[in-house]
């Protein structure tokens, strides 16, 4: 069996499920290759745990390892594997069960030794580039937290003046009273039951719960 896989992230017009359907049949016309299925994931970006909502994949990965595909078709690598870990486990399972891995746009056919050697060359260079994406974003966050810049949504403790925050005194008197409380022995379901017995709003105007008690106490004592 041969089979097309299509992933698309919704942040990346340019390779949307119709393009990536069009390159596939393409490719495999021009190859002689008779399609018998082509099997989509779409709008799922390639970071982060999403297993539980790649069915495509998965069910191409269960197809592959009861030895029922042939060739597997994709347009890129990164439409495929999600890291150079997932990757290599994948197209080893390929290679166990005699499938072989088509890639378009690097023109990758891992049926040879060049081709399997130039996929782990260009998924590590994959994974280096999000990793790199990721130090960004974290170095970004950081100095934001360090000048006092909004980064996220506006935190207990803060308001927002324009593009900055600055301290809510009576927010911040709250959180030491919680921390206090903490001291004392209290749990954060105590402290979240004296708030609500006292009248204390959060920062929506909501209850206070358990959860939103812990993740304040948390983020004040990071920062």
């Amino acid at each position: 069996m041969n089979i097309g896989y299509i992933r698309n992230s919704t942040l990346k017009q340019e390779n949307s499920v119709e393009t990536q359907r069009k390159q596939i049949k393409d490719y495999c016309e021009i190859n002689n290759l008779v399609l018998d299925q082509i099997i989509i994931d779409e709008g799922i970006s390639g970071g982060g745990d999403k297993t539980d909502l790649r069915k495509g994949y998965n069910q191409i990965i269960d197809l592959i390892d009861q030895g029922e595909v042939d060739n597997l078709v994709v347009i890129s690598i990164s439409r495929w594997g999600r890291n150079l870990g997932e990757t290599y486990k994948s197209v080893k399972l390929m290679g166990d069960k005699d499938t072989k891995f088509i890639s378009i746009k690097e023109n990758i056919d891992t049926s040879s030794p060049v081709g399997r050697f130039t996929l782990n060359i260009l998924s590590s260079l994959y994974e280096m580039e999000l990793e790199m994406i990721r130090e960004r974003t974290k170095d970004t966050l950081k100095y934001k937290k360090e000048n006092n810049l909004v980064y996220s949504k506006t935190p207990f403790g803060f308001d927002r003046v324009g593009d900055h925050l600055v301290e809510n005194p009576k927010e911040k008197r709250l959180i030491k009273k919680m921390n206090t409380l903490k001291d004392k022995g209290f749990s954060y379901n105590d402290i979240s039951l004296y708030l609500l017995k006292n009248r204390h709003k959060t920062k929506s105007g909501g209850k206070w719960t358990r959860q939103n008690v812990y993740k304040i106490m948390k983020n004040h004592t990071l920062n």
